[in-house]
């Protein structure tokens, strides 16, 4: 495809987004619609951020709920204490995790041989330390929690689709540095230090100031969604902002979309949070965490990668048996985000079986000649 021709489609995807609230309203759909789509935004800039420092630089990292948790009680706390306006008290929360983050590095990065599980386990020790600060001083939340006014917004747009379009806003953020960091020649040194660090070094790689550029920028952008995170709850309480929720949904996102290419992050969050929302009604969010570790697992031992490498190569195919699935669900009158549901856990089983194929076929034909030879 000609670049001329990708930049149309993606000039397409972007007007067809902002054109979704005007959509919904004329055709007096649900405004639920809205809502799932600000939260697969917030998902795709959570992920991003993660897989700057943990997937480009393969610096496995548990610090995301204290970046993220940073960026909601940095926006909440001005809100609500000195009465900032939402805008600034978003990018002041962007701000608080960028800093935090940066003194992780700072410290870590300094100290060589804090790398691999040492340092997922310090950047869980910083939020675990957050949380409980945020617990304890007053000033902060001192266990009481923060509740946050009614705003108004501009240009006469209701919460849900001020929301919609911040989000949107802030995930194009996320994948438009996700994907230059993945293009410069940043992430050409990243993936370096990822693959061996002492070597990239010894190649001229300067690691130090690369892997604090992808930190720094990971928490201001965990930081950003988070503040506008602290609109859409609406009650911030420490034990729900600190949770390891955010991290692991995060990291098995990254994990099942792929850690390498900037791409990974978009697929895995459409998939887990499509699923995830879905199987999140009453009486089902025990077996939705069951599936998703299930999910989880048959896609990692199948497809190691990550979905993203392999939609280059089974793209359109998988697009089309995912639309098929779509349509069934459909005409068998299931509820259109059900449906969609349906459509892409088909496209995932398609991939992994497909894949899996092409992968047994000449490990069998080997086994055969190797038969057929000791048979003489």
């Amino acid at each position: 495809m000609s670049e001329l021709r990708i930049w149309g489609a993606i000039a397409g995807v972007l007007v067809g987004l902002l054109l979704v609230p005007t959509v919904v309203r004329a055709l007096g759909l649900p405004a639920y619609y809205l809502v799932f789509l600000y939260f697969y935004f917030f998902w795709v800039a959570q992920a991003t951020s993660w897989n700057l420092i943990s997937g480009y630089a393969g610096y496995f990292s548990f610090g995301q709920g204290a970046f993220y948790g940073a960026g909601v009680y940095g926006a909440a706390v001005l809100i609500d204490r000195h009465g900032v306006p939402y805008g600034l008290a978003i990018l002041a929360g962007a701000a608080v995790s960028a800093l935090i983050a940066s003194a992780i590095g700072v410290v870590t990065f300094r100290l060589r041989q804090i790398r691999g599980p040492v340092f997922a386990l310090v950047t869980l020790a910083v939020a675990l330390a957050m949380h409980s600060l945020a617990n304890n001083v007053s000033y902060l939340d001192g266990g009481r929690g923060i509740p946050l006014p009614k705003l108004s917004y501009p240009f006469g747009l209701s919460d849900v689709e001020f929301l919609y379009y911040a989000g949107l806003g802030v995930g194009l953020v996320a994948v438009a540095m996700g994907w230059w960091t993945y293009r410069n020649r940043h992430g050409w040194g990243l993936r370096a230090i990822h693959d061996d660090e002492r070597v990239a070094e010894g190649l001229g790689v300067p690691t130090f100031a690369y892997k604090m550029g992808a930190l720094a920028l990971s928490g201001a952008l965990a930081g950003l969604s988070g503040g506008l995170h602290a609109l859409q709850i609406r009650y911030v309480t420490a034990d729900a902002v600190f949770s390891l929720r955010v991290p692991l949904l995060v990291i098995m996102m990254c994990v099942l979309g792929g850690r390498r290419h900037w791409l990974g992050p978009l697929v895995g969050a459409g998939v887990i949070h499509a699923l995830n929302d879905r199987l999140s009604g009453p009486g089902l969010s025990s077996l939705s965490e069951v599936l998703m570790g299930l999910l989880l697992m048959v896609v990692v031992a199948a497809l190691p990668e990550g979905i993203s490498s392999h939609l280059r190569q089974r793209g359109m195919a998988a697009g089309l048996v995912g639309l098929s699935g779509l349509g069934v669900a459909l005409v068998a009158r299931l509820a259109f985000l059900d449906a969609l549901a349906i459509g892409i856990a088909v496209a995932v089983v398609f991939l992994v079986l497909r894949t899996h194929r092409f992968a047994l076929g000449p490990w069998h034909r080997s086994k055969a000649r190797e038969v057929e030879a000791a048979r003489g």
